[in-house]
């Protein structure tokens, strides 16, 4: 089975601005990266691993999560392709009233079928291996994900709610 959490509340969340590599956990971020890990063990879930995008706050959250499970945090896996979309220009600045349009045609955005395919490449690996694996990501990776799901456009990326951070997403991924 794969999981999937969104890392706890960034920086950039808590301002509600385009985040980029650099926004790091806040406070509340770090809490609910625990009650994440929490929920996990309550739920009796066992990771044979945790793999997670090379951000700082995912990697942040991936060992909080780790200790609170008692996962060997030296054992986390760190995978490039798992990193947030990059919403070019936009970093930075205030998501309010910008548009999915907007935000797919902002200067350095990253190519939607660029994302698509290193997220799809990503899980079609990951879903190759035995036993039970959590991702530590982002929310545009949650997003195309489920455009992955639900063989969906990659244009309609922005129009798909987030997940919230630091909930823990049972993920059901068809067989290719």
């Amino acid at each position: 089975m794969i999981y999937f959490i969104r890392h706890g509340q960034s920086q950039a969340n808590a301002v509600n601005v385009f985040s980029g590599p650099d926004s790091l956990l806040t406070d509340l971020g770090r809490q609910q990266a625990k009650l994440a890990g929490e929920k996990l063990v309550s739920d009796e879930v066992v990771l044979d691993r945790i793999i997670c995008s090379t951000y700082e706050r995912t990697i942040d959250t991936a060992k909080i999560i780790a200790e609170t499970i008692n996962f060997d945090i030296d054992q986390i896996q760190y995978d490039h392709r798992l990193v947030e979309y990059n919403a070019g220009e936009l970093i930075g600045k205030s998501e309010a009233g910008v548009t999915a349009q907007q935000v797919i045609d902002a200067k350095g955005a990253e190519d939607l079928t660029v994302l698509y395919n290193r997220v799809f490449s990503a899980l079609k690996d990951i879903k190759l291996l035995p036993g039970n694996t959590l991702i530590v990501s982002h929310a545009g990776v949650g997003r195309m994900i489920e455009i992955i799901k639900n063989q969906m456009d990659p244009d309609d990326f922005y129009t798909i709610p987030a997940y919230k951070n630091a909930e823990v997403i049972k993920l059901n991924l068809q067989e290719d």
